[in-house]
């Protein structure tokens, strides 16, 4: 169990991670993101930071003695990743678009049953 935990982890955390650099940098692909949603840059940056920080408290919380940092941080994702399927939902993008979200909220799910469950 502990094997997949630490997978379920890392794949979250760096996914995370590597979402908010994106975003923090503005790179084009997330700019495009941005004028498509019709979110304010700074906006947008601070949800590119609060993914990174999320993504390292994932990461943090595969520590023995920091679990709940993990699940704190996996709970604060799984809000990120509805705020986002809400976004491309009220963009009128299709499935297809708002579908990562979707997945990364269950991914985030996954993980802290899974943390519960080894804790």
């Amino acid at each position: 169990m502990y094997t997949l935990n630490v997978i379920v982890a890392v794949l979250l955390g760096v996914a995370f991670v590597m979402f908010g650099i994106g975003k923090l940098a503005d790179i084009k692909q997330m700019a495009e993101a941005r004028q498509h949603l019709g979110l304010p840059t700074g906006l947008f940056r601070a949800v590119g930071a609060l993914e990174v920080l999320g993504g390292i408290g994932v990461l943090l919380g595969l520590h023995h003695d920091l679990p709940l940092i993990g699940i704190l941080a996996a709970i604060g994702l799984i809000g990120m990743t509805i705020g986002a399927a809400a976004y491309h939902q009220k963009a009128g993008d299709t499935i297809k678009e708002w579908m990562p979200a979707v997945v990364m909220g269950s991914l985030a799910i996954f993980y802290i049953i899974l943390r519960i469950a080894s804790a």
